[in-house]
Parts: C-alpha cells; structure tokens; sequence
C-alpha cells in the first residue's frame, strides 16, 4: 500500500515491500480518482529497498506525465536502482533539486525572507505568507495560511483549509474525497470553493455589494457547499 506526504514543494509517494506493478496499480487508481489534487503538481517517490527497471521507470514517469504531474525524484534503498535513477536524471535525494532556482536580489530577498515560511507538519501545512497569484499550496493533510490568498492563488488540501486572512483565489479542501472537510477565513471572497467533489463559484460583483465582512466557513451539506458565520461553539 502506498502513502502520501506533504514536502514543502510536493508531495511524496511511499512505497512499501509489495509487488511494484500492484502499487503502480493503486497509484494510477489515486491519481484518476483525484485529479484535481494532483493535476500539475511535483512529486517524489520513495520506493524503499524494491529493485526497479529502466522499463519500470519510465512506465511510472510516463503514468505521472499522463496526469499532468511531474516526477522530479526517486528515493531508493538499492543500488543499482540509484544508478539507474541517475541515468534518468532524477534527483536521487530530498536535499536535490530537480531545476535550479534563481537567486532573488536586494529587496526581493529581504521580502522572500520576511513572508515565505512554510511549515510542515505530521497532518498539515502552515504557511506564514502571503500567497501571491501564480501560486499554489498543495498538501495531503490540513493547510493553515496566516496572511492572505490573493486572486489567481490554489489551495489545495487533502483536510481542511484555515485562512487567517482574506481568501481569494481557488480553495480546494477534502481533494482526497473528504466530505467532511471545511474551509475558513476571516475574509471568504474566493473565485471557487471546492470541497471534495462540490464545487461552488463566485462573482467578485456579488462579492462586494452588501456584503458584511465577517469570519465565515464552508461545509458540505447535502452534497452542496453551505457558507456560514465562523463562530466559537
């Protein structure tokens, strides 16, 4: 049986000590069932002492490639397997990156510093920041973000999604299929709410007319997504 992970730019297949085309099997089963959460996103696979093929390999590669994810490490106890790997050109640790990542400068850097803090944990993702149009927060667990979620923003979780802040942007929660998973913000004004198969979408128009600022969460009822006032019980 496979096990999902968060990583700071990802998320992490693990793999244990059974057939590989059985696990490969329930992979692909994870990936058509929930598309949404893994569509565009990174990951790394952690195959343990299983001992892969070139063909092994690229078959995976090509299933990911298919889902529009991309695999960018692979993670193994043998050793021919890691040769193998590396002739792929697949990280094969953690502490590697897949692309190189330009240096930001002056201001930028001092700015990147004070507002990306992202934190992991064993069920979820706390981001101090402020998440910028263009980005996406992507984990297994809960996402917890202190700061805003600015328009043209994804939040995507396989839990809960707790917002200090205005959340604006695309918010996901129960993208593994949890039904019972809530999204809350101080500020709900999102361009689409989703919560495992139930989507709901707003106008910014409506969003601004007689509209009284108030923390508010999002539940699943009835198969439909219901918005009400987030209050200490």
């Amino acid at each position: 049986m496979i096990t999902i992970k968060g990583l700071r730019d990802g998320l992490l297949v693990i793999f244990d000590q059974q057939p590989w085309l059985t696990q490969v099997r329930e992979l692909e089963s994870k990936l058509e069932a929930n598309a949404h959460f893994f569509k565009g996103g990174r990951i790394a696979m952690d195959v343990r002492s299983l001992a892969l093929s070139r063909d092994e390999i690229k078959r995976v590669d090509a299933l990911l490639t298919q889902h529009e994810v991309s695999l960018w490490a692979i993670l193994s106890q043998d050793e021919s397997t890691r040769h193998t790997i590396k002739a792929f050109g697949f990280a094969t640790s953690l502490a590697e990156q897949s692309q190189p990542v330009a240096e930001p400068s002056g201001a930028e850097s001092e700015q990147n510093a004070a507002e990306n803090t992202v934190t992991e944990g064993t069920d979820g993702l706390l981001a101090r920041k402020r998440v910028r149009s263009g980005q996406i927060l992507r984990h297994p667990g809960h996402i917890v973000v202190i700061g805003d979620v600015n328009p043209g923003a994804q939040l995507i979780a396989g839990g809960d999604i707790i917002v200090w802040g205005k959340l604006h942007g695309v918010a996901h929660a129960g993208a593994l299929g949890d039904n019972s998973a809530v999204i809350c913000a101080l500020e709900l004004m999102p361009s689409l709410l989703k919560i495992a198969d139930a989507t709901r979408t707003s106008s910014p128009l409506s969003q601004k007319r007689g509209r009284i600022k108030q923390p508010e969460t999002a539940m699943l009822e009835l198969q439909e997504i219901k918005i009400t006032s987030w209050r200490e019980k």
